[in-house]
C-alpha cells in the first residue's frame, strides 16, 4: 500500500512511472535474494497501461516549408534530423570524429540527456547512419559554423552545446507557427523520417538499422499503414500472381464458360 501511495503522487506520466519503478522493482529484488525480506511486495504492483502515443509527422511538403521558415543557424539541424531520424540527444552530442564523408556515414556513438552525456539508450542504438544527399548538404554548410571552433557537430547561440527545451520553445514551436502548422513535439523529426521513407517504398529494415531499431516491432506498431508493401493487405498479390496463373493454366481442359467463371472471381 505504501507503494500503491506513492505512485499515485507522483505528478508524471503512466510510462515515466513505469521507468521509475524498474529500479524499485530491483531493489527488492535483490533484498528477497539477500534475505533481508520474506516476500517481495512488487510482484503485487503492475505496471500502468500506457497508451499508444499517436505520431504527426510532417508530409515532405511541410519539411521544405518547414526548412524555409527555420532560423539559418538551426536549419543544417533539422534538415539532418529529417533526413537521418536521429534522437535530439544523438545529435546534440555528435562530434565531428563521428562525421565520415569519405564513407559516407555517421556514427552514434553518444548521446546527450539533461547536459550529461553518455552512450546512447540502448546496444542497436550505436549504429552506423547512411548519409543522405540532403544530409551530406547540412553538414557540409555546418562545417563553417562549428568545425575548427568545437568538437561538436551543432552549436547555440553562445557556443554551447544543444538543449532540448531551448530548441523546442524558441526554434522549433515558433516555426511551426510560421508554417502554419499544427503544434506538435519535436520528436515528430524522428517520426516524419520513418515515414517518409516508408512511405517512398524503403525497405522497413532499413529504416528500422538507420533508426536504431535491433528488431521491426516498433516499425510495424507505429508505421505499419506507411509501408508501402504492406498497405494491399487484401490478398490480391496471390490472387493475382499465383491463383489466377494457375486457374488459367487448369482452364485449358475446361469449358470456356467455366474458365471466365473463375477468372471473374479474381478480377472481383
Amino acid at each position: 500500500m505504501d507503494i500503491e501511495a506513492f505512485i499515485a503522487g507522483l505528478k508524471c506520466s503512466n510510462k515515466r512511472i513505469n521507468n521509475i519503478l524498474v529500479p524499485v522493482r530491483s531493489v527488492f529484488k535483490i533484498a528477497l535474494r539477500a534475505g533481508h525480506i520474506d516476500k517481495d511486495p512488487m510482484t503485487l504492483v503492475q505496471n500502468l497501461k500506457i497508451e499508444k502515443a499517436e505520431i504527426q509527422p510532417l508530409s515532405m511538403e511541410e519539411v521544405c516549408l518547414f526548412l524555409d521558415k527555420v532560423p539559418l543557424r538551426y536549419r543544417p539541424f533539422f534538415q539532418i534530423a529529417f533526413f537521418t531520424g536521429m534522437r535530439f540527444g544523438e545529435m546534440a552530442a555528435l562530434k565531428w570524429r563521428n562525421v565520415d564523408f569519405r564513407l559516407s556515414v555517421i556514427k552514434v556513438r553518444e548521446t546527450l540527456v539533461l547536459c550529461e552525456e553518455g552512450r546512447p539508450k540502448t546496444a542497436g542504438s550505436v549504429r552506423d547512419i547512411k548519409m543522405l544527399p540532403p544530409v551530406v548538404d547540412a553538414l557540409r554548410e555546418q562545417r563553417k559554423a562549428t568545425m575548427g571552433k568545437s568538437e561538436y557537430v551543432f552549436l547555440n547561440f553562445y557556443g554551447r552545446t544543444l538543449f532540448h527545451h531551448s530548441v523546442n520553445i524558441h526554434v522549433w514551436k515558433p516555426t511551426l507557427e510560421k508554417c502554419e502548422l499544427a503544434p506538435r513535439p519535436l520528436y515528430q523529426t524522428r517520426h516524419t523520417f520513418a515515414t517518409l521513407m516508408l512511405d517512398s517504398g524503403e525497405q522497413p529494415g532499413w529504416v528500422a538499422r538507420m533508426m536504431g531499431h535491433v528488431n521491426l516491432k516498433m516499425i510495424h506498431e507505429h508505421y505499419y499503414s506507411y509501408i508501402k508493401n504492406y498497405q494491399r493487405d487484401d490478398g490480391a498479390a496471390l490472387m493475382a500472381n499465383v491463383y489466377a496463373p494457375s486457374v488459367e493454366k487448369e482452364g485449358d481442359n475446361l469449358p470456356d464458360q467455366e474458365v471466365s467463371i473463375a477468372l471473374s472471381g479474381v478480377k472481383k
